[in-house]
């Protein structure tokens, strides 16, 4: 399966767990579904801005963290990734066989240290042409009455041995040394593998390539922990890498936490560039652009939002050379998904769902 500040009269409704809105929206879709300088990096030898709106008095650890669907909605043209089998046991051999590369710690603020690859294109505008309250729990029935669908493909390793798994992930090994697989995103052309110690934490990153070689393989561990932060959320604002794309040789990665930005001085939810042969980091965004689930690469732009309960929620755009944002539009509840087709942007928000034209 391929986020105006807002002003309430009183505070949100209690949002559902997340884990249980996500395990709802996974169930309906399997149902639905059918067929300076930057420092350098340096390898591992072992694996080894702004407050919440208001000030927020008491920062609460966002709820249930994200689980990947285990049946994403079929791709509106019906295809599946493409990728082909080269198989079984050929990638987990190889990412076994070897220590990602450690990055070393991120600027934790907006930096450019060299441009990634990228032309000089007008940044698209997005133009809103509806907008509609959803019912919150009903993500898969957006998916398929849109004929959505993103790129995702890993479910949830089964603690039970006789259940079968998606075969197009039966070359891809359940685990890292101790860290399990917790999503696999296909871009076609690439195949990105997420490895963490829960479902709620992905550290690791793996980008194989068609025939499943790995060609890159990365320790995100120093982008997860912001430098300053409330000690007594240190346990929620330990991050997670969210997303990942790879193109003309630059991995694009979203990290962000799951609490208040005031929890880690607004130090959260950031875009990076990172040089996919050399592990050097091109350009990290400003704070608070992208905890959605995804971000979308298009053409020399990058597609991305950010919100999070009584903070400002926002839809933005960035360039894809520098990260620099270009434009932003107000949205009225935090972003969850972004899926273009056909010239048009469709978001899912907490409460609303948005389409916008791209002109």
């Amino acid at each position: 399966m391929r986020y105006a500040a807002r002003v309430l009269a009183a505070p949100p409704p209690p949002r559902p767990p997340r884990l249980a809105r996500l395990l709802a929206a996974a169930l309906l879709a399997a149902c639905a579904c059918q067929p300076a300088s930057a420092p350098p990096a340096r390898a591992s030898q072992d694996a080894a801005a702004r407050p919440g709106a208001g000030g927020a008095a008491a920062p609460a650890p966002r709820d249930d963290a994200p689980l990947p669907h285990p049946a994403p909605p079929a791709r509106s043209d019906g295809a599946r990734p493409v990728l082909v089998a080269a198989g079984d046991g050929a990638a987990g051999a190889a990412l076994d066989s070897r220590s990602p590369v450690r990055l070393p710690p991120p600027p934790f603020g907006e930096a450019l240290f060299r441009r990634a690859p990228a032309g000089g294109s007008a940044a698209p505008r997005l133009v809103k042409i509806a907008e509609k309250k959803n019912q919150i729990t009903d993500q898969a029935a957006w998916f398929t009455t849109n004929g959505l669908s993103l790129p995702m493909i890993a479910r949830a390793p089964s603690a039970d041995a006789s259940e079968a798994r998606d075969p197009l992930l039966s070359f891809a090994p359940e685990r890292y040394r101790d860290q399990a697989l917790v999503k696999a995103i296909a871009h076609g052309d690439h195949l990105a593998l997420f490895y963490g110690p829960s479902f709620a934490d992905a550290r690791f990153v793996a980008i194989l390539d068609p025939a499943h070689t790995v060609v890159a393989f990365f320790d995100f561990e120093s982008f997860l922990m912001p430098p300053e932060f409330d000690p007594k959320e240190a346990q929620f604002v330990k991050g997670q890498i969210g997303w990942a794309e790879v193109e003309d040789g630059v991995l694009y990665v979203s990290s962000s936490h799951r609490t208040y930005a005031a929890s880690s001085k607004g130090k959260n939810a950031y875009l990076s560039a990172i040089d996919l042969a050399s592990g050097q980091l091109l350009w990290q965004s400003a704070p608070l652009v992208c905890n959605a689930e995804n971000f979308i690469l298009r053409g020399d732009h990058l597609l991305c939002g950010y919100g999070f309960t009584a903070e400002p929620d926002f839809l933005y755009v960035l360039e894809r050379a520098t990260g620099k944002v270009v434009s932003k539009v107000p949205l009225k509840s935090g972003p969850e998904f972004l899926v273009e087709k056909d010239g048009k942007l469709f978001v899912r928000t907490y409460d609303t769902d948005y389409v916008f034209e791209i002109r």
